[in-house]
């Protein structure tokens, strides 16, 4: 009895670092999570730290895992590394890597790719994942990584089939063959959890709150959208508490700027007002003709993600070129020439500036109204 109880106290001393709002770095043992607060011992004292004052936690010794290739995305924010997964009766069922269940409504899960990402399919895969779509939608992999969209009703999904119904008929796709699932009508929370948990495993846990918990229990996370989960500490790589996504729709750029194709003397304040990059729906931009946006990439982000697409109120235009640069050095570029979007990553780590420019060229600025979807810094 008393080798297990010591045993307990030796894999619930956890050393930890800690980074606090205003610039401080401390080094200790994970004590427990208080209410709204955390615990540290340094010392051989308790030092309680507010989440409001705190910036990121991180082990001493990062946890050394592989995780599952799988992902379930949730629409309120998290991703999902999961080992197994079914859907039945609207609830979809998620296996976590040596975690617990999680029980989620398929109205809360945006999305379920069953392959890791590649650069071949990436472009395909995450600009049908940031359409808009009424219907569900099965993506299937094709020779050459090209992918193949059918829209339906996914019913059911099995170890090895995703049920869907097609005009009437249910038919079982081999998930083999499959890039994943993209559930219509889920609503993506423009408010994701303030605090994320990256697990060794590969999940990203946007949490809305953490819960008390003991230094030799796990964590308990409420995550965005009114679900729990708890997650041992040994698997959790990083903790930060500044919040896992920055939507750029609602960050105030740091420069902003817009040239008509054709001079007009008209008021320069009053033609930004009508074509300057500005906020659309709460979480897109639309840029005009030649135009370009700029915004600061604070600290600990690592990815640029959107889609881009022609602005669908537009009927006919000519070309554009849409780039993005991180740091002046351009990173990606493409021409839009109809109404299908585009999507990317894009990795942004130590970048200090990222810049969108749409340029129509020599051909004018005919209808040349550009909606970046969702434009978001992830850490």
């Amino acid at each position: 009895m008393l080798t297990k109880t010591l045993l307990l106290l030796l894999l619930s001393v956890i050393p930890v670092r800690v980074s606090t709002t205003d610039g401080k770095s401390v080094q200790g043992t994970f004590q427990g999570i208080g209410s709204g607060e955390l615990q540290i011992g340094v010392d051989g004292e308790t030092q309680t730290y507010g989440f409001d004052a705190l910036s990121s936690l991180t082990p001493v010794t990062p946890p050394d895992a592989t995780g599952p290739t799988m992902r379930v995305i949730l629409a309120a924010g998290s991703e999902v590394a999961a080992q197994e997964l079914s859907l039945t009766d609207e609830t979809l069922s998620i296996q976590p890597r040596r975690q617990s269940r999680l029980e989620v409504p398929v109205k809360q899960v945006r999305a379920i790719r069953f392959r890791g990402a590649t650069a071949a399919v990436n472009p395909a895969w995450l600009a049908k994942l940031e359409d808009e779509r009424r219907g569900d939608t099965i993506a299937i992999r094709r020779e050459g990584d090209m992918l193949d969209f059918i829209e339906g009703v996914i019913t059911s999904i099995s170890a090895d089939t995703v049920g869907l119904e097609l005009d009437g008929d249910e038919i079982q796709a081999p998930i083999a063959k499959l890039e994943g699932v993209i559930f219509g009508g889920t609503k993506v929370s423009s408010n994701p959890g303030d605090i994320q948990v990256v697990d060794s495993y590969g999940s990203r846990w946007s949490a809305a709150e953490m819960l008390p918990s003991q230094a030799d229990a796990p964590l308990h996370l409420k995550l965005a959208g009114g679900i729990t989960h708890t997650l041992p500490l040994e698997h959790v790589e990083s903790i930060r508490w500044t919040g896992g996504l920055s939507l750029l729709a609602t960050v105030k750029p740091a420069v902003s700027s817009h040239t008509e194709y054709v001079q007009s003397k008209l008021d320069r304040d009053m033609l930004n007002a009508w074509f300057a990059p500005k906020p659309a729906d709460g979480q897109d931009l639309v840029m005009y003709g030649r135009s370009t946006v700029e915004y600061r990439i604070d600290d600990g982000f690592k990815t640029f993600a959107a889609g881009v697409r022609r602005d669908k109120s537009v009927r006919k235009a000519t070309e554009t070129t849409v780039r993005v640069y991180v740091d002046e050095k351009m990173v990606w570029e493409e021409s839009i020439n109809n109404n299908q979007p585009l999507g990317f990553e894009l990795p942004v780590v130590e970048g200090r500036r990222l810049k969108i420019e749409v340029d129509p060229g020599s051909q004018g600025d005919l209808g040349n109204s550009i909606r970046i979807l969702r434009p978001r810094l992830l850490r």
